[in-house]
């Protein structure tokens, strides 16, 4: 075995699965809440146009990052069952008040254009005399017409109709410049416009709504996006993870239609740091339990420092001068270990050094197990036999056991 150890380790603890689960199941309840808040504000952008005949939406469940997994996917489904329902709800009260607003402009002519008056029939003795015949044919004209009319009547309604109904469809959010000739369109078409200039205004009518829509598509797509980025970042302390979340905010009350270039990526470094982070603190934590549990002195903040700065210092049982020096990298999941020995503990000869490597190099192989009982194993992938290199040696203050005895010693030489 060896003084000089690396290893890689999983980190599988009960917390680090429960911090999975807790994030997977946010992911899905930030979406399904991102898109309650839309709904929310799309009623009301709607209400602005056709007043209380529009309904508010509910603020629906509440969840935290922190709530168990089961209570967030409880939320998600309440909150996902209540976004069906009102959407379906918010789009019959909008076409309700668009078919309302019209009807009230529809023309009093029943063609849908002014019809030329009928000049009045001239009666002398000739009509009172008129065959039968000639009777039953203007009865049948007249019939002719007001078949006519009330077909023409139809078409007109059918074509407001359709414009409400198109109407409706834009987007609530779509902005004066576009909603107001549409409006007007609208209402042309209800007051009565001839037939040929009616299709025209629904045409055109119909491509301006095609056009909001696809431009509404694209920044619900890019709501999708950015929530997909927020999620994990909720799950994050620190300032940096506020930060982006205060930006991606930004971008949602904005009405983004794109994710900007590298927030992603931003995002996902900063998550990615504080899970290293976590990780890391629960090596420490492992490795300064198995340490302690076989009688090593560690100081005060060992797994903070370790977690921290990647650097820690534990000193054998008994007063001898040698330590362990524990470090983790930054950035990849490896523990290495070297045995150390304090600057004023002079070894008497090389096979002190050597004596002290083997006894960690036994120690090591039950800290290993300890810590793969934790929900860590490790892997060791590289070694250096005992005494086949130079011990390192390190100031006193590094090793608790030797900080312990110099800061006893200074006190008693104070006396």
């Amino acid at each position: 075995m060896s003084g000089f150890t690396g290893a890689r380790y999983v980190v599988e603890t009960a917390a680090e699965r429960l911090a999975r689960e807790q994030r997977a199941q946010w992911q899905q309840f930030v979406q399904v809440r991102g898109e309650l808040e839309a709904l929310r504000a799309e009623a009301e952008a709607y209400r602005s146009v056709y007043g209380s005949r529009i309904s508010r939406v509910a603020a629906g469940a509440r969840a935290r990052p922190q709530h168990s997994p089961r209570r967030i996917a409880a939320a998600t489904a309440e909150v996902a069952l209540l976004v069906g329902r009102e959407r379906e709800r918010l789009r019959t009260e909008v076409l309700a008040a668009s078919r309302q607003d019209v009807s009230g402009l529809l023309a009093a002519p029943a063609a849908g254009a002014t019809q030329p008056a009928r000049p009045r029939r001239q009666w002398d003795e000739r009509t009172v005399t008129e065959p039968d015949a000639r009777r039953r044919d203007d009865a049948t004209a007249r019939a002719a017409r007001a078949g006519d009319d009330a077909a023409a009547q139809e078409r007109h309604r059918a074509r407001a109709t359709r414009a409400a109904e198109l109407l409706s469809r834009l987007p609530a959010a779509t902005p004066d410049e576009v909603r107001a000739p549409c409006a007007a369109a609208v209402a042309e078409i209800a007051a009565g416009a001839p037939a040929s200039r009616a299709h025209l205004l629904l045409r055109d009518l119909e491509e301006r709504v095609t056009a909001q829509q696809r431009a509404e598509e694209h920044v619900a797509l890019t709501r999708r996006d950015l929530l997909t980025i927020a999620a994990p970042l909720e799950t994050v302390p620190g300032e940096a993870a506020a930060r982006l979340r205060r930006r991606v905010a930004r971008l949602v009350a904005d009405r983004a239609d794109h994710v900007p270039d590298g927030l992603r990526a931003e995002a996902d470094e900063v998550v990615a740091q504080a899970d290293r982070a976590r990780r890391r603190k629960a090596v420490a934590d492992a490795v300064r339990v198995g340490l302690t549990d076989l009688g090593y002195r560690v100081g005060d903040g060992f797994d903070t420092a370790l977690a921290g700065t990647g650097v820690a210092y534990a000193a054998m049982d008994g007063d001898t001068g040698y330590g362990v020096k524990v470090l983790l990298d930054r950035d990849d999941p490896v523990i290495r270990t070297q045995v150390v020995r304090a600057g004023t503990a002079h070894a008497a000869r090389t096979e002190d050094d050597a004596a002290a490597e083997r006894k960690f190099c036994d120690d090591y192989e039950v800290i290993k197990r300890r810590v793969r009982r934790a929900g860590i194993p490790i892997d060791q992938f590289g070694q250096v036999d005992p005494g086949r290199q130079a011990v390192q040696v390190v100031a006193d203050e590094m090793i608790p056991a030797q900080a312990h005895r110099a800061a006893g010693q200074q006190r008693r030489q104070g006396l």
